[in-house]
């Protein structure tokens, strides 16, 4: 029996042991392979040609699209980058070579910029491409790490200096497309800077993003109409107040003139509270006795953001929206979050 037990025992210490070893090997990989990306982009850095100033310089002189072609997995970072540079102002799209020769060719227009990604700088499609390009009097570019058939073709290659991938086998395309998919984001932030590309210019291409949202969206977008507040008159009892600010679930009254227009305070959830520590005295109050005059207003253009930082600056959880005292409508924090501003 001892030796039973003894046996498990040893069993469960070598599994164990080879868990552990089978942990370090993994680690061991990972970051092997990031590693070795590592070194590839900071060889780049080190070693970057002066080819890519002029692709710069050409990009920024280029009146039309910025098109970008590629096979395999450099077809994937061409995709991408396209959708970046895009993204930051300028006019971009991805054309796959055998699309091109079947029709697609139409969607490169005269002052359209052709950008080949290409590690081998190989490529059959591309060699019967360039040469109509260059008829049509387009110029024609390639980032590669190697110099194929098409590094003679183009009007520009920019060869990045490269050793080998990541895999052991030296085969499959991890450090070389790592290494294009750096460089052409180089590229897009690059182009974006000299061209004067703003913040407000990437919201503005981004409506649907945070950023976008915080730099464009207004109060009026997102408030409760004047039909939808809690409108009390300021003689309304305390009775009458608990009602109209339940009945409408934004957690405040707002006190106002027998006409319904004109704004004189606001009551919260903070003041009936406070209100009730003076005992049953307190439905004998109206709510002029509850309210706080002057409460904080904004306009309706104002950006939603910065009614937010409004609201965080002094404490409170919603503004009265009003032009000259004339009440037009609230924003709550909650409809500030729920639109993600801020964020």
């Amino acid at each position: 029996m001892t030796s039973l037990i003894a046996s498990k025992l040893k069993n469960q210490r070598e599994l164990h042991n080879q868990v552990l070893e089978q942990d370090v090997l993994i680690l061991s990989s990972l970051q092997s392979v990031l590693s070795h990306e590592m070194m590839t982009l900071q060889n780049v850095i080190n070693q970057l040609p002066k080819t890519a100033i002029e692709l710069v310089k050409i990009i920024l002189h280029t009146s039309g699209k910025i098109v970008f072609s590629g096979i395999g997995k450099s077809g994937f970072i061409a995709r991408k980058l396209a959708a970046t540079f895009s993204s930051m102002g300028k006019a971009s799209l991805f054309l796959h070579p055998t699309e091109t020769l079947h029709g697609d060719l139409g969607m490169v227009q005269p002052g359209d910029l052709y950008i080949i990604l290409s590690k081998s700088a190989t490529g059959s499609e591309f060699e019967q491409i360039i040469p109509l390009l260059k008829n049509m009097g387009n110029i024609t570019a390639i980032i590669c790490c190697g110099k194929g058939t098409l590094f003679e073709l183009v009007d520009l290659a920019v060869l990045l200096p490269f050793e080998k991938e990541a895999c052991e086998l030296n085969l499959a395309p991890t450090a070389s497309s790592t290494l294009m998919l750096a460089f052409g984001d180089a590229l897009a932030i690059t182009v974006a800077m000299l061209s004067g590309f703003k913040k407000q210019d990437f919201a503005r291409l981004h409506p649907a993003g945070a950023l976008g949202r915080n730099l464009f969206l207004t109060v009026k977008s997102l408030m409760h109409p004047k039909d939808k507040l809690p409108l009390i008159d300021i003689h309304a009892s305390f009775q009458e107040i608990i009602l109209t600010i339940n009945s409408k679930k934004l957690g405040v009254g707002i006190v106002t003139t027998p006409d319904k227009n004109k704004l004189i305070g606001i009551i919260t959830d903070g003041d009936l509270r406070r209100a009730c520590n003076i005992g049953p005295l307190v439905f004998q109050k109206e709510a002029a006795d509850l309210m706080t005059l002057n409460p904080k207003t904004i306009s309706s253009d104002l950006l939603a953001v910065n009614a937010l930082e409004i609201m965080e600056t002094h404490n409170i959880t919603c503004l009265v929206i009003a032009e000259k005292d004339t009440i037009l409508g609230l924003i709550h924090i909650h409809d500030l979050v729920r639109a993600g501003i801020g964020q």
